[in-house]
């Protein structure tokens, strides 16, 4: 049994709405669990490496296939549906000129 079918049998036994310690700690876990899903399910969607994202199965940066943004939602049952957006690389101001993006090398 994962933990998310383990957090689904969570029951919280204290019902004041003040102070309710119980309840705080489910709804976190509830955030970190979706966040956890959403976190895999983005490295997995990914086929580079960027950045912090590092990968060994794909070690190079590939601007042309990746230089956008990755975007994720999770629904109830824990499933994320990925998408992508471009990446904006204008300042939308005159004066300030746009960098482009290069790879880091440390």
């Amino acid at each position: 049994m994962g933990a998310w079918e383990m957090f689904q049998d969570l029951s919280i036994t204290d019902r004041s709405l003040v102070w309710n310690t119980d309840l705080v700690e489910a709804l976190e876990l509830d955030n970190m669990l979706r966040q956890s899903a959403t976190t895999v399910a983005s490295a997995l969607y990914r086929t580079e490496s960027r950045g912090a994202h590092a990968r060994e199965d794909f070690p190079d940066r590939d601007d042309e296939r990746w230089l956008k943004h990755s975007l994720s939602w999770v629904d109830d049952a824990l499933e994320v549906r990925m998408d992508t957006r471009p990446v904006v690389l204008t300042t939308g101001d005159y004066d300030v000129q746009p960098i482009p993006p290069k790879a880091r090398n440390y």
